[in-house]
């Protein structure tokens, strides 16, 4: 009766055990839930089961354990006896004795969990006494060590702690050729593509990478793979290769945040499994850990569910072990790599021209820049290069005063600790050019050299004289015609003129506001052509009633002392223009001839169909027109610069006549708005011809 009784009850708890491990719950619950179920069921005080994995000893990955009071501390001998053995292992011992239990004989019993050949892990029970856990007892265990086996398996297939098996003599010889051959100093990419190599051929899987690990930003960073094709993330909105990966999803993001290799047995029953080849049906992932935190994750993927049994697992945690020092060091090298990658590209890539030099004035190293800067070919930077030699003598001709700037070359060896600045002015061609020269240290802070900056500054230079000349045209060319508005309309306000003399002031008072407005209306065209906004109203015109309209706008600007000469073909093609741009074109062009020909003479203006354009000119038909004067002539120094605004010849002739500097800016912005082109060849004393082009109304233009 009694022994039918015992036979019922394991019967029960088996049936329970059953129930529970098959349930979705995590295994942890449901190991501890099983734990309950035995001791209500045995009478046993304490119980535990271990996740162990083989290898060269005993490995333990998890433990749970249930207690009933007892303060006893669990001896690990008889778990390794039966893990040992692969077999029960029962042992009678001496416990200490408490409030809780007196002193006495425990029994300890522990059995192996394992099936099919495989060890998955121990269950261990202990209970006062030395009869205790008898036969019926064993047997129930016994009959729970395939449910427990199964439940751990599964929870192994979904991503948990994956089973490590045994390495045999051949496989741990071919991991110490593998350290051997790690212990050589890699770069990062070589070294966890060898990894992959090595790992694929060890387990046969046909497809893997390895991704590292960014513990601060909790991502994946893919490194190396094979197997998936080129691109196995996809690419980002910028149409880049995607590299990283949120460790939040997957088995290798799992695998990173709790260090631990893991198997799948089946992707297919993963929610969040992210699939990159459609074959993959097992994943493993193993981490290459360093103090417990993950530096990288290695994963291997087959199309076969059991390709990953405990001994290629095995394989691969060994493989990973012994990568972890290479990595560290591979890593530390990248980094220092990437680093001066980082310097070397900021250095490259800077406007500013960088020299680093030496105590002795040479040049270690500059940038493109450099050379740019101060206009010297590129076999100029060869070494050796010294600054107070080889820069001096290439710059010879260009530098005004060379025995200051070799005193600033030579000043950083005389003060090495001071920050030392110069403004530099070059000719032929002009440039402004600013040099700051600062010391550079060492990592214990001895001084080593100077780094030069060098920096071309003649757009500041030039945007400075361009703003004083703005003021200079505000202060004065507009003062002059308002003193004379607000004085004649004072006058007009306070007393009482006859009307001639009323007429003659409102007339100089319209005069100097037609001036006012033509002044306001160049610097309107000014900011219109600089920002690109100037239109064309282009029309097929007939060019000799262009120049009819022009001449008696000029008229009333000649004087007794000049005669105006129009030289024009009696037969000429009509052009194809903006009536009133060309209009102002020729109309700033006679009235600046007029001007700057303060002693009369001839001013001609002339036509033509040219036989042949200037070599660089714009192909098309054009008309040459020609505006010359017998006037004072431009200085050969200045004439490049005529067509910059508010650029005046600096002269007593020139400040006297007066100006804003915008009319030619404006003529040529004009003429080039039209496919022109405009020059001018001039003699000082003996005049100027200012030559333009415009396009020619040609038959498919007049249709």
């Amino acid at each position: 009766m009694l022994a039918t009784t015992r036979s019922s009850s394991s019967l029960t708890l088996v049936a329970d055990a059953a129930r529970l491990l098959a349930t979705d719950g995590p295994i942890s619950s449901r190991v501890d839930g099983v734990l309950n179920i035995m001791r209500r069921a045995l009478g046993f005080h304490d119980g535990r089961v271990s996740r162990v994995a083989e290898g060269t000893g005993r490995s333990i990955r998890e433990q749970w354990t249930i207690t009933n009071g007892w303060d006893e501390p669990w001896v690990d001998d008889v778990l390794d006896a039966a893990v040992a053995a692969r077999a029960p292992i029962r042992r009678i011992v001496r416990r200490r004795g408490s409030d809780a239990l007196p002193e006495g004989l425990i029994t300890h019993y522990c059995a192996p969990i394992a099936w099919d050949g495989q060890l998955w892990g121990a269950v261990e029970v202990r209970a006062a006494g030395g009869s205790a856990i008898g036969l019926v007892e064993q047997t129930s265990i016994a009959a729970l060590v395939p449910l427990l086996a199964v439940a751990l398996a599964g929870d192994a297939g979904n991503g948990s702690a994956a089973p490590v098996g045994e390495l045999t003599g051949r496989q741990r010889n071919w991991l110490q050729s593998l350290r051997e051959t790690m212990e050589a100093p890699l770069a990062l990419t070589a070294l966890l593509n060898q990894l992959l190599e090595w790992a694929l051929e060890a387990t046969g899987a046909e497809a893997g990478s390895i991704s590292l690990v960014d513990h601060q930003r909790g991502e994946l960073i893919l490194q190396a793979h094979q197997g998936y094709g080129r691109d196995p993330l996809g690419f980002d909105s910028y149409g880049e290769p995607r590299r990283a990966w949120s460790w939040d999803h997957g088995i290798p993001g799992r695998a990173a945040r709790t260090g631990r290799p893991l198997v799948v047995r089946d992707v297919g029953n993963l929610p969040d499994f992210q699939a990159s080849n459609p074959a993959v049906r097992a994943e493993l992932a193993v981490p290459i850990a360093h103090d417990g935190q993950a530096l990288a994750v290695l994963v291997l993927d087959s199309a076969r569910a059991t390709a990953f049994a405990p001994r290629e697992v095995a394989v691969i945690t060994a493989l990973c072990e012994a990568a972890n020092q290479p990595l560290r060091r591979a890593v530390a090298y990248q980094e220092s790599l990437e680093s001066s990658t980082h310097l070397r590209q900021v250095f490259d890539n800077l406007p500013i021209g960088l020299a680093l030099v030496d105590k002795h004035g040479r040049v270690l190293r500059h940038n493109g820049a450099w050379l740019s800067v101060w206009g010297l070919g590129a076999s100029s930077g060869g070494e050796p290069f010294v600054l107070q030699l080889d820069l001096v003598e290439r710059l010879l001709q260009r530098i005004p005063d060379p025995l200051a700037f070799t005193d600033f070359c030579t000043s950083g060896q005389h003060a090495p600790a001071e920050v030392k600045s110069l403004a530099v002015r070059l000719h032929a061609p002009h440039q402004d050019i600013h040099v700051l020269s600062v010391p550079t240290r060492d990592s214990l802070g001895q001084l080593t050299g100077r780094v030069w900056m060098v920096s071309d500054v003649t757009r500041e230079r030039e945007a400075d004289r361009v703003k004083s000349e703005f003021i200079s045209v505000v202060s004065h060319e507009l003062r002059t015609p308002l003193t004379s508005i607000l004085g004649y309309t004072e006058l007009l306000l306070e007393r009482q003129f006859a009307p001639a003399e009323q007429r003659e002031f409102v007339q100089t008072v319209y005069d100097e506001a037609s001036h006012l407005a033509t002044i306001v209306e160049d610097l309107l065209g000014v900011t219109r052509l600089e920002a690109g906004t100037m239109r064309l109203n282009q029309w097929v015109v007939s060019t000799k009633q262009l120049i009819n309209e022009v001449m008696s706008q000029i008229k009333i600007q000649l004087t007794n002392r000049h005669r105006l000469v129009v030289d024009i073909p009696a037969q000429i093609p009509p052009v194809y223009v903006d009536r009133d741009k060309v209009k102002q074109i020729l109309f700033n062009l006679l009235t600046n001839a007029v001007k700057y020909s303060p002693a009369g003479g001839e001013v001609t203006l002339s036509i033509r169909e040219p036989a042949a354009l200037p070599p660089e000119h714009p192909p098309g038909s054009f008309l040459i027109v020609k505006v010359s004067d017998q006037g004072m002539g431009i200085p050969e120094v200045d004439s490049p610069h005529i067509w910059e605004r508010f650029y005046r010849v600096d002269n007593s002739n020139t400040r006297r006549i007066g100006g804003t500097g915008l009319g030619l800016f404006i003529v040529k912005g004009l003429v080039e708005l039209h496919g022109g082109r405009i020059w001018v060849t001039s003699a000082v004393g003996r005049g100027s011809v200012f030559t333009l082009t415009l396009p020619v109304a040609t038959e498919f233009v007049r249709a």
